[in-house]
């Protein structure tokens, strides 16, 4: 796995490489997300509702992004998404259901199933997705992990913009 470099520039024209950022497959796909300055740990970007909050806060750029996702890697991610979103909610109506009826036990049940649930969200998006950090100093965004095919189309990219 490799870790490439987009300008903001081109993002903001619309313009992005076109293999898959995790397969290198060849794609017209994209999903759009948001990077965020952030000099911190890599995994803490994948902690659900982290890097929204960190990017509104005041120092802290965001610029949106597209990057090309295969179908298949698409419908993987969203597997391991969905999974961890749902077993937050449900850890979430536990400790909601403990706390209205007094069940400290299910409250305490559903604190577990909340911490777990993220532990598994913020593994999944370490291990399987990509983070995009906002370079605001040299107007670049930092994609990682990205397969080394998508890297090559990003830096022919990046060196044919410049020039």
């Amino acid at each position: 796995m490799a870790r490439s470099v987009l300008r903001v520039a081109d993002q903001l024209t619309g313009i992005d490489p076109e293999r898959c950022v995790l397969s290198g497959a060849g794609t017209t796909r994209a999903v759009r997300l948001t990077a965020t300055q952030w000099g911190g740990a890599r995994w803490l970007l994948g902690v659900p509702g982290f890097a929204l909050v960190v990017g509104r806060l005041r120092r802290h750029g965001r610029c949106p992004v597209a990057l090309p996702v295969s179908e298949r890697v698409w419908k993987m991610w969203r597997v391991r998404d969905l999974s961890a979103m749902s077993a937050l909610t449900a850890g979430a109506t536990f400790i909601g259901i403990g706390v209205v009826t007094g069940a400290i036990g299910l409250a305490v049940f559903g604190i577990l199933v909340a911490v777990a649930a993220i532990t598994h969200r913020t593994r999944a998006h370490h291990n399987f997705w990509v983070t995009c950090v906002l370079r605001p100093e040299d107007s670049t965004v930092l994609v990682e992990p990205t397969h080394q095919r998508f890297d090559e189309d990003a830096r022919m990219l990046f060196i044919r913009t410049v020039r």
